[in-house]
């Protein structure tokens, strides 16, 4: 299926960036001063990232099916798969499918069964990231493969000129690292992030301002950026199913069920008109780490020491950062799939290893006290995160934690 705005699919030609002709709508260059310009958010998906960066690294996967997957080293099939390319997809595989399912789907298909290099993928993540940065009035990166970005002042709010805005992005990107990308573009987040859903995969999909409303009318509610599982099924009991549906409410009526702030967000989403910023640099506001045990259990030590290499994980992250953390999280995943946690504040912050192992280790002998089925996934969450400059000693974190 065409969409207005999209770029097809590249097979290997680098050059068919410059060959799609855009739409030009007029009136949208020439502001006055006194005129706000019209809006240009934009959202960056990098295609299957994972799996295409080890395609990048070893071109004879090209061909082939590829997963990229999360070991637990519990059997030589325990984890779950992480990314697959589009190969393995066309044949069922899925993220979040475990390893021993894929492996039976992809059976006799020459497939590539791929250990996740988290490491690797962060250096190539930065790397685009510089160069996105380079190219965009403001950027603001969601994930490790993901961005929203704003060119409304170097476009002049002008679409034509965003979409070959756009178009250099994917150019820049495919050039400098041979990844593809998928983009989207709108007048607010809300639409940017559904037209990089639409555009996948390597595609470009730029909703004008004049066709928001018919663009968002029959999308579901379930795919507007923020809307969870438990709104989205608060939302199907009111009888709204779709974006338009969901405009026609009355402010009031959403306002009973979901309060002020939410409502709000929702009917600016609905419309394609929520106001949210695309925000440059936004700082962290957590770090975490999950992993799965090679056994399931319930000893608090064993899953700490397994957990081990995560918490330095994101005591790392935390350094790297220049943040402290006032609140540690401890998680547990049980093996009915129930999500277990406990958690300690703090009124002094902290950013001491020792301190975030033994707060960490103390909330799981907490945790697997207060479950009656063994951990099968366990992990750890920082947040309440500030600069080093606020920093206090050791002492006052733990005179604060007692």
């Amino acid at each position: 299926m065409k969409f207005h705005g999209q770029i097809s699919p590249l097979e290997r030609d680098s050059d068919a960036f410059s060959h799609t002709n855009f739409k030009t709508l007029n009136g949208y260059q020439n502001h006055s001063s006194s005129r706000s310009l019209v809006r240009v958010v934009g959202h960056i998906d990098f295609d299957y990232f994972y799996a295409q960066v080890e395609e990048v690294e070893n071109p004879a996967l090209k061909s082939r099916p590829v997963i990229v997957c999360v070991f637990s080293g519990r059997t030589e099939d325990s984890g779950v798969v992480s990314t697959a390319n589009y190969k393995a997809r066309e044949l069922g595989v899925r993220s979040g499918m475990p390893i021993a399912l894929a492996k039976k789907a992809l059976d006799g298909m020459d497939a590539a069964v791929i250990k996740m290099d988290h490491e690797k993928y962060e250096t190539v993540s930065g790397r685009i990231m510089e160069e996105l940065e380079g190219r965009v009035d403001i950027l603001e990166p969601t994930s490790i493969d993901e961005a929203f970005f704003d060119i409304t002042s170097s476009t002049g709010g002008d679409y034509s000129r965003a979409v070959d805005a756009a178009n250099s992005i994917k150019g820049a990107i495919f050039a400098r690292e041979h990844l593809t990308s998928s983009i989207g573009l709108g007048r607010s987040r809300t639409v940017a992030k559904l037209g990089s859903d639409i555009a996948k995969p390597n595609g470009l999909k730029a909703v004008y301002p004049e066709e928001t409303e018919s663009f968002l009318a029959s999308m579901p509610v379930a795919k507007l950026y923020g809307v969870g599982p438990k709104t989205s099924a608060t939302l199907d009991s009111m009888g709204i199913r779709t974006a338009g549906e969901l405009a026609m409410v009355q402010p009031a009526e959403l306002e009973r069920a979901f309060g002020r702030k939410l409502s709000a967000y929702l009917l600016g989403a609905a419309t394609g008109t929520d106001p949210d910023p695309v925000v440059a640099g936004a700082p962290p506001t957590q770090f975490s780490r999950i992993i799965t045990l090679s056994r399931d259990t319930r000893d608090p030590q064993e899953a700490f020491n397994q957990l081990s290499k995560g918490v330095e994980y994101v005591h790392r992250k935390l350094i790297t950062s220049g943040k402290m953390f006032r609140t540690v999280t401890a998680i547990g995943i049980l093996t009915d799939l129930s999500t277990k946690t406990k958690s300690r504040s703090f009124e002094a912050p902290s950013d001491d290893a020792m301190a975030l192992r033994d707060v960490t280790f103390s909330l799981f002998q907490e945790l697997s006290s207060s479950v009656t089925r063994d951990f099968r996934r366990v992990g750890i969450r920082v947040s309440g995160l500030s600069t080093v400059d606020n920093q206090s000693s050791l002492s006052q974190f733990f005179q604060a934690g007692g």
